[in-house]
C-alpha cells in the first residue's frame, strides 16, 4: 500500500486538510465504542487501508491526531479481527487512488450512521457508581464483593469513584482517630508518602505527639520498595474506612 507521508507532493487529492479535519472532528466527538461498532461489519481489507491511511499521515497536527485515533482504535479491536486486519496490512502495499478515496468516505459514513443509531448511556462504571451512591456502605460492599469475583478491575474503579484516599480529608476528627487506633504505623507511613498535604495534616493533627513522632520515624526508614507500594497502602486505608462505615463506626458522606 503506497501511501506517502503528508510531506510528499503525491498525497491523493482527497486527503486534503478538510478531509482530515472532518474525520478528526468526528473521532474526537464519537465514543470509541461507537466507532468500533461501526468497524465490525467493514471488510477487513478495506479496514486495513483505512487504518494505514490514518496512521500514515503524521506530518501535520491533524494527521498526528488521526494517527493517535487509529492506533487506539486498532488496539481495542477484538483479537481475531485485529489479526485479520494485521495480515491484510502486511500484504497490501498498493491501492487504487479512487478506491482509497471510496474507502475513506465509506468509513466516515459508516461511523456517522452508527452514531445516529446509537444511544450512548455514558461510562458503565460511572453509571453504577451513581446508583450505588443511594445505597448504604454495607450494601455497596456486599454488591462489590460479588462483582469483584468476575471483574476486580471494574470494582476497583467503582470503589475509587465512591470513596478515594483524597476523600479522607472530609472525615470528621473522630473518624480519623478511630482509624488511627487500628491502623499500623508502617502502613500509614507508606500511605502518607508523597500524599497531598491536606491528607497528611488531617492525620497528624489527630495524633498524639508520641504517635506522630513514631509515624515520622517510620517514614524516614521507608525503603525504596516500600515507597513504590504507596498506592496499595492507600487503598488499604480506604478499605478500612469503608469497612468501618459499613459497620456504622463512622460516616463517609
Amino acid at each position: 500500500m503506497s501511501l506517502p507521508d503528508t510531506d510528499s507532493r503525491t498525497v491523493p487529492p482527497f486527503l486534503n486538510e478538510a478531509a482530515l479535519k472532518e474525520l478528526a472532528v468526528l473521532l474526537d466527538e464519537t465514543h470509541p465504542q461507537v466507532v468500533l461498532a461501526a468497524l465490525q461489519d467493514v471488510d477487513d481489507s478495506d479496514a486495513a487501508v483505512f487504518f494505514v491511511m490514518c496512521a500514515h499521515l503524521k506530518s501535520e497536527p491533524t494527521g498526528n491526531a488521526l494517527a493517535a485515533h487509529a492506533g487506539k482504535l486498532f488496539a481495542q479491536l477484538p483479537f481475531d479481527k485485529k489479526v485479520s486486519i494485521a495480515e491484510k496490512i502486511t500484504t497490501t502495499e498498493v491501492v487504487d487512488a479512487e478506491r482509497a478515496a471510496q474507502i475513506w468516505h465509506e468509513h466516515i459514513v459508516k461511523i456517522k450512521e452508527t452514531l445516529q443509531k446509537t444511544a450512548f448511556l455514558g461510562e458503565g462504571t460511572t453509571n453504577l457508581t451513581k446508583l450505588l451512591s443511594y445505597m448504604d456502605v454495607a450494601e455497596q460492599n456486599q454488591l462489590l464483593e460479588v462483582l469483584a469475583e468476575k471483574n476486580p478491575e471494574v470494582v476497583n474503579s467503582i470503589s475509587e469513584q465512591l470513596f478515594n484516599f483524597e476523600d479522607l480529608g472530609g472525615l470528621e476528627n473522630e473518624a480519623i482517630k478511630a482509624i488511627l487506633k487500628v491502623l499500623d504505623q508502617q502502613t500509614l507511613a507508606i500511605a502518607l508518602h508523597n500524599a497531598p498535604p491536606a491528607i497528611h495534616d488531617r492525620f497528624f493533627e489527630n495524633m498524639s505527639a508520641s504517635q506522630a513522632e513514631a509515624v515520622e520515624a517510620e517514614a524516614t526508614q521507608l525503603t525504596f520498595e516500600q515507597t513504590q507500594i504507596a498506592e496499595t497502602a492507600r487503598q488499604s486505608v480506604v478499605n478500612l474506612v469503608r469497612n468501618f462505615a459499613a459497620k456504622g463506626l463512622l460516616r463517609i458522606g
